[in-house]
């Protein structure tokens, strides 16, 4: 396996960075939510919104890990999205990866690289939300130091209920 470096993504990168996003949610999602949803996703539009904010300056540009010359997964954070979080919890709102890059230590890396930008951009907590039937995801986050913090959501997708749950730790 070529090294996989960490950096931050640049526009150039946001159409592989799309395919990653959907190829990832395709693998991670298959049987938590309809394949009619993960079936029609659309790489472009995805690389078409990360490039869009990335322009307005609305988000902070993503974290890429690059293997060779290709995007194989990518990490974004920010300042909590949450109405009930202050200005210095900050959220991790993507950590996705290829399936073949699982259980290398990158899903780590990447979680480190934006830890590591929430925490110079002055944030002291951050908080994740994650599908509640998501074995796989929360065990990452709690092998990470998260805890739930008892916030719940529901969101229906074609028609499909999803209940996201947040996680939450302080940083430093």
């Amino acid at each position: 396996m070529p090294t996989v470096d960490i950096r931050r993504a640049i526009e150039k990168d946001m159409p592989a960075l799309g395919q990653v996003h959907v190829a990832a949610w395709q693998w991670a999602y298959r049987g938590q939510m309809p394949d009619t949803v993960l079936d029609t996703m659309d790489a472009g539009r995805r690389a078409d919104g990360w490039t869009r904010m990335m322009r307005e300056g609305t988000v902070p540009a993503p974290h890429v890990a690059v293997a060779g010359a290709d995007v194989v997964g990518f990490s974004h954070a920010g300042t909590s999205r949450d109405d009930d979080a202050g200005a210095q919890v900050g959220e991790v709102t993507a950590l996705y990866l290829r399936e073949q890059h699982v259980g290398t230590g990158l899903g780590r890396r990447l979680w480190e690289a934006a830890l590591d930008q929430l925490e110079r951009s002055g944030h002291t907590e951050v908080s994740v939300w994650v599908l509640d039937t998501n074995k796989r995801g929360r065990a990452f986050y709690e092998r990470m130091g998260l805890t739930l913090d008892g916030a719940a959501k529901t969101e229906t997708l074609d028609g499909f209920p999803l209940t996201e749950v947040r996680y939450r730790a302080a940083l430093g």
